[in-house]
């Protein structure tokens, strides 16, 4: 069926033969059975027991000047197409929008090929993709998530990952502390000289960061000369007093993680990780996508917009690994959301040292696209599912 927006009045109502009891959203707005008046925006649902599900994608603050919402645009686009045409009613929204009544969210609109401004109801489901930590910090985003819980409201992800707190975490689960690189929170210059002395090669992450923004490897040279490797230069320093007197202002400024540099698995004489996509399902955490990077002008990290490129994963796969793969995707999931708080998506970045062993180096809560048409193709109907069940727990799939 179609539900219908009415411009003048800001107000959404429908056309169907049967007359009432048509609701949208997580507060029940009934919606009013009206001949068309004047100009008006058309939405495709399938309601559910005369219910429309309705998913609220909360994002940052946008420019009251553009007309149209802030963030990751292609994907929000892709995602509203792929739920509209499985019947539900999506919308993107920021928390300076938000309210307990009605608020304005922006639908997007295939007739109009752009972002439509109206009035929206309180959603069924919740994704976050709000692309800022510091917004998640605010006192707004904890109002916004003790709004949700009052009215029963879903949310995932709820939030970013800490870097050493994933790691703290993961460190109390026996096979997954076999993964992980050792790691330590950056206090002091005593400290990282020893983790370094200890390690002879570390990288610097910023646990804010993300797509590999801010990383170096830090190496201390057999005459005890230091290295600092960026994606963009390789600095020298006649020692660690050196490094630490020229750069730890940005460390002190920001929190770092210091972590082990393996020594990475190579083909063609090129570093490779995996970039693995997760989702929930039918109880249990599985594999979305496998994809591997490949670092290209520079060996720090193999982030496409950091210089990496994309490589096959079935030119490196083995049924080994796929075992692997999915075994620590189930563990990181499970112990994620008893932990953090439900996670419905996540990716995770892993790495082979020369031996083979497998290291995981990341999670991230907020996966960005995939370069790879059919991984993102699974994940929109992958998410969809996890929409549908979240409301309607023990429905199968859309």
């Amino acid at each position: 069926m179609r539900i219908y927006y009415d411009y003048s009045s800001d107000s959404w109502y429908h056309r169907h033969k049967r007359k009432h009891g048509f609701f949208l959203g997580g507060s029940g707005l009934s919606l009013p059975f009206k001949p068309h008046t004047g100009s008006h925006l058309t939405v495709h649902v399938s309601p559910i027991q005369a219910h429309i599900l309705t998913v609220g994608i909360v994002t940052g603050k946008h420019s009251k000047e553009t007309n149209h919402p802030s963030g990751n645009l292609e994907l929000f686009r892709e995602l509203s197409s792929k739920l509209t045409q499985q019947g539900f009613f999506p919308f993107v929204f920021s928390l300076d929008d938000f309210s307990e009544g009605g608020f304005f969210g922006f639908v997007y609109s295939p007739q109009k090929e752009g972002w439509e401004k109206v009035k929206v109801p309180m959603p069924d489901v919740v994704y976050n993709r709000i692309p800022s930590r510091t917004i998640e910090s605010s006192t707004d985003f904890y109002s916004f998530k003790r709004i949700l819980k009052k009215h029963s409201i879903p949310i995932f992800n709820p939030r970013f990952i800490h870097k050493y707190e994933l790691y703290q975490i993961f460190k109390e689960n026996d096979f997954l502390a076999s993964l992980l690189p050792e790691t330590i929170l950056l206090e002091s210059s005593i400290q990282l000289y020893t983790f370094l002395k200890k390690q002879g090669s570390v990288y610097l992450k910023p646990v804010m960061g993300n797509k590999g923004s801010g990383i170096e490897v830090l190496t201390l040279e057999k005459d005890n000369k230091v290295t600092a490797a960026t994606t963009k230069r390789m600095n020298y320093y006649s020692g660690f007093n050196e490094f630490w007197f020229m750069e730890s202002g940005k460390f002190l400024r920001n929190k770092y993680i210091a972590q082990q540099a393996i020594v990475p698995k190579k083909v063609d004489g090129h570093r490779f990780d995996y970039r693995i996509l997760v989702h929930f399902e039918n109880n249990e955490y599985t594999i979305t996508g496998k994809a591997v990077r490949m670092s290209q002008s520079q060996e720090v990290t193999t982030h496409v917009p950091r210089g990496g490129r994309l490589f096959p994963y079935e030119q490196v796969q083995t049924e080994q690994m796929d075992e692997l793969l999915e075994k620590t995707a189930q563990c990181c999931g499970s112990i994620l959301s008893e932990r953090l708080g439900f996670f419905g998506e996540f990716s995770m970045d892993l790495g082979e040292d020369e031996t083979g062993r497998l290291f995981l180096y990341e999670v991230n809560s907020k996966p960005m696209k995939f370069d790879e048409a059919n991984i993102e193709t699974n994940r929109l109907q992958k998410l969809a599912n996890i929409f549908i069940q979240l409301k309607y727990p023990g429905m199968g799939k859309t």
